[in-house]
This record gives structure tokens, C-alpha cells and sequence, in this order.
């Protein structure tokens, strides 16, 4: 069975033994990867984010949690490239289902046809998606938008070094990244009911700045940015 690396904050010991715990009980090998916190000292990957892109088309900064989260993400893909295998990344604030196992099993044989395969989601809802097809007990879903988060999924080598090749420039939260097939070249798929349940709470170790009213361009340009980025979005779709 794949590895599964939990990416887990010093500190945060509870979080680590119900995870732990939990992976135990189903029988996953895992292991745990300290999370970098940007709150207490800037990473040295924190030189790729671009603070002027992304006032430019989302309007706010982002906190150094939020890159801290991006780095952690990063530094295991590139842990998936150095061991050139299939690898599950795993945040800490989650549900294990016990339908676990089983989609790992399923990412583990599929894993030419879906290098990149999430195990979770925060949201569906205006965020449309597709069935293309069954596997096992689940709905193998393709994302037209993605879900948003970065709970749960299954990274092959050879998504993971696009991941990293198109990730020179930050200015986009890790989740937001991820869903932006279109730049990447790494499509979303998922299994259907998730695996991985999300937790939901106000509790998160990585706060994003809270969002601060904008003057009107502002406004005007990020508008602009979403469009593009659908017509972006739409001719990738139509010319894969």
C-alpha cells in the first residue's frame, strides 16, 4: 500500500495522534512530515512568491500560514519526484473514512489514467463537475472547477514534477494552484463520496488575512482575472 506523509505542525500534538491513530487502525503505512510554519521564520521558498502579482489579481496578500501551507505541499512534491513513486499527502485537520484503504487501492491501479487524484474537497456547490466513470464503490469524478483544499491526494512523479515546474512564481494559495489545471497541465479528478471528510471549524493552523473592502478597480480587475482565467479554463477543456 502507498505511503501516506501527514503534514502535521510542531505543536500540534492532538491533531497527530487522532490521525495517527486512525491510519494504524486501517492498516496504512505513513509518516509524519513537520509542517513549515511561516509564522515564525520566512522559508527560503517563500523568495517565489510574488506579492505584486497577487495584489494584482486577488486584491490581498498572502499570510505567511498560507505560504508556509504552500511550502509544505512543494517540498513533498518534490519528495515524490526524489523517490519516483506514487505517494498520498495528507493535511491533519480531517476524517479518515473508512472507505480509506479502498481508494487507495484504486489510485494505486489507475495510477497512468489519474496521476493526481484528490481524496477530498470543501466545495461542490457552484463548482461544476462531471461522472466519466465507476470504480469500486465510487463515482470517479472530473472537476470543471476544482473543489478548493488540499486535504487528501494521491500524486503520482510525474504530476508532481509538473506541479513544480509550473510553480516558479507564487501568487496563488497552494489549493487555488492545484485546481488551476489549465496552467499546468495536471487535470482534477476525484472519488466520489470522498474518502477524506473535512473537518469544519475556525480553528486552522493556517488563517488567511481577512478580507478588507477594495476600491472600485480593485474590484474591476479581479473580475477581469476570472474571467480570462474561465476562458482559460474553457479552452484548455475543448483542446485536451
Amino acid at each position: 500500500m502507498l505511503k501516506t506523509y501527514v503534514i502535521n505542525l510542531t505543536g500540534s500534538d492532538e491533531r497527530w495522534t487522532v490521525t495517527s491513530s486512525r491510519l494504524k487502525e486501517l492498516g496504512v503505512p505513513f509518516e509524519r512530515f513537520a509542517a513549515i510554519d511561516g509564522r515564525l521564520s520566512p522559508h527560503p521558498l517563500f523568495k517565489r512568491y510574488d506579492d505584486n502579482l497577487r495584489q494584482k489579481y486577488r486584491g490581498r496578500e498572502l499570510s505567511a500560514g498560507e505560504l508556509g501551507c504552500f511550502s509544505s505541499h512543494f517540498l513533498l512534491w518534490q519528495r515524490c519526484v526524489e523517490l519516483n513513486e506514487q505517494i498520498v499527502i495528507m493535511e491533519d485537520d480531517i476524517i479518515i473514512n473508512n472507505s480509506f484503504p479502498a481508494a487507495i487501492k484504486i489510485a494505486e491501479e489507475n495510477i497512468e489514467r489519474l496521476p493526481y487524484l484528490r481524496f477530498s474537497g470543501m466545495a461542490l456547490k457552484n463548482r461544476p463537475y462531471k461522472k466519466i466513470d465507476h470504480l469500486g464503490d465510487f463515482d470517479l469524478i472530473d472537476h470543471i472547477k476544482g473543489p478548493i483544499g488540499t486535504q487528501c491526494y494521491v500524486l503520482s512523479p510525474k504530476a508532481a514534477e509538473k506541479f513544480i515546474r509550473y510553480a516558479d512564481v507564487w501568487f496563488l494559495a497552494v489549493d487555488d494552484y492545484m485546481d488551476r489545471y489549465w496552467s499546468h497541465h495536471v487535470d482534477c479528478f476525484s472519488l466520489k463520496p470522498f474518502p477524506i471528510s473535512i473537518i469544519r471549524d475556525n480553528n486552522s493552523d493556517i488563517p488567511r488575512i481577512p478580507k478588507a473592502p477594495q476600491p472600485i478597480w480593485k474590484s474591476i480587475r479581479k473580475e477581469a482575472y476570472k474571467l480570462l482565467e474561465g476562458i482559460r479554463r474553457y479552452w484548455y477543456r475543448v483542446n485536451k
